[in-house]
């Protein structure tokens, strides 16, 4: 036991001196040693609570700053302008390029200096929207490569030869050889833009029974779905209009008939004439010219080949879902009075999409607030804010109750309830007494076949 009792001793004596903490000098000594006239304090440090770190999903901070207002939409950062030099046969000039951003896609960038086949290019959907394209390089070849548009848009000409040019052998002396040559297009004012340029061989077929070409349309195809507030690519092909040098993109709605809206059978009337029956195959059985031309852009050079087009909000009505649209091109050499607006158009359906709430947990956010005022005088209104999720709860919630009541009934009933009086029905089988339906059974003999060689050879002699 003393032992015991020293050991303690002991260990106490080594905590106490392990607890002796020396004391910070006082303020009245630093300031004679230092001569100051004035004692501060030491900062306190103020205790502060542990703060968990939240976790964001991609885009959510983005989000919810544009909702209140304090950032903006991201958008492609858009390259800065560059001077670029061109060259022609008879003159040299320089100009300054600002490049634009459109629907995501950059236009008129400064081109790579060297390039290798695998520089990204755009390709346009159905609707029209932008999808760009990332060419690969597997077994020794490029896929998925920039489009070749052959001699689309190059400028044909014929060179007359005779034989003193060509110094044929086989040729007469009078005899004339026309030489066809294609002149490639400058691609000054096309190698910028990286876009897909359309070309008969990227026409669609429309028409009810699709079997009319949709020149000189590329894109939107027929009836596509354009969205509101998104952006898509009017395409056409630029050498479609031979005596034109600009265009004009004009949308109109149409006015869809009964039949198209399915209030009326699809019967077509024996004494309609072939011209209306035409008429009708291209405006999507029966559907009329409601407005003309409530959109029409600029004079556009045709050249370009393309237009984009932003579906606006006040482009519907006010309990309109989706419009029928008709796309048009009116060449230059055509006044108004005798333009035609279903010649040559193509017919999308513009929608607003699906409706998105965006007073998602508002509801929380009135509670923080009513919390975050409590115990101060600010008057709130004192509503509570879950009254609809008291019912959504309670019916279900009733619901499985009953059937739960309903259950326990049962089981504890379960003895009382005699069910014996109930048999099982058996079919009749060979109790009854009608007869059998009299079916035809094969009388022929049958005969096995020969299994093996042996038996072959018995039965033939």
């Amino acid at each position: 036991m003393k032992l015991l009792k020293l050991f303690t001793l002991a260990i106490l004596a080594v905590e106490s001196n392990a607890l002796t903490i020396t004391q910070p000098p006082k303020a009245t000594d630093a300031i004679e040693a230092t001569g100051a006239t004035e004692a501060t304090e030491a900062p306190r440090l103020a205790k502060r609570a542990r703060v968990k770190e939240k976790i964001y999903g991609k885009g959510y901070q983005e989000q919810q700053a544009q909702k209140e207002g304090k950032g903006e939409p991201s958008t492609t950062k858009i390259p800065k302008p560059w001077a670029r030099t061109i060259t022609s046969v008879s003159s040299t000039k320089v100009v300054l390029v600002k490049p634009t951003v459109i629907a995501g896609v950059t236009f008129s960038t400064r081109p790579p200096k060297t390039t290798n086949g695998l520089e990204n290019w755009v390709s346009l959907q159905k609707d029209g929207s932008p999808k760009t394209i990332k060419p690969e390089h597997k077994g020794g070849q490029i896929k998925n490569g920039k489009p070749d548009y052959g001699t689309w848009f190059g400028t044909a000409s014929i060179i007359p030869m005779g034989k003193d040019d060509i110094k044929a052998e086989n040729m007469e002396e009078d005899e004339v050889y026309e030489h066809h040559e294609y002149i490639a297009e400058d691609p000054t004012y096309h190698e910028l833009n990286p876009i897909i340029r359309c070309t008969p061989d990227r026409y669609f077929k429309r028409g009810m029974g699709k079997h009319v070409n949709s020149e000189p349309f590329c894109t939107p195809h027929e009836n596509q779905q354009l969205k509101m507030d998104k952006t898509y690519f009017i395409t056409w092909f630029s050498r479609y209009f031979k005596d034109a040098k600009k265009v004009r993109v004009h949308l109109s709605f149409l006015k869809e008939s009964a039949r198209q809206k399915g209030l009326k059978r699809s019967l077509e009337d024996d004494s309609e004439s072939e011209q209306n029956l035409t008429k009708r195959s291209s405006l999507e059985k029966g559907a009329t010219i409601k407005e003309s031309s409530f959109f029409y852009s600029d004079w556009l050079d045709v050249e370009e080949g393309m237009f984009p087009v932003t579906i606006l909000e006040e482009w519907f009505g006010k309990k309109d879902w989706y419009r029928k649209v008709l796309i048009s091109l009116q060449p230059d050499n055509v006044d108004d009075e005798e333009f035609d607006y279903t010649k040559d158009a193509v017919i999308v359906e513009i929608i607003k999409g699906a409706v998105v709430s965006k007073g998602q947990f508002a509801d929380l956010k009135k509670l923080e607030e009513k919390w975050k005022n409590d115990g101060m005088n600010v008057e709130y209104e004192d509503s509570s804010p879950y009254e609809k999720y008291y019912i959504m709860m309670a019916v279900p919630s009733c619901v499985a109750l009953f059937g739960l009541g309903m259950y326990i009934f049962v089981m504890i009933n379960n003895k009382n309830i005699d069910l014996s009086h109930l048999k099982k029905r058996q079919s009749a089988g060979r109790k009854t007494t009608h007869r059998r339906i009299p079916f035809k059974k094969k009388t022929t003999p049958y005969s096995e076949l020969p299994q093996y060689k042996n038996d072959a050879v018995t039965k033939a002699d």
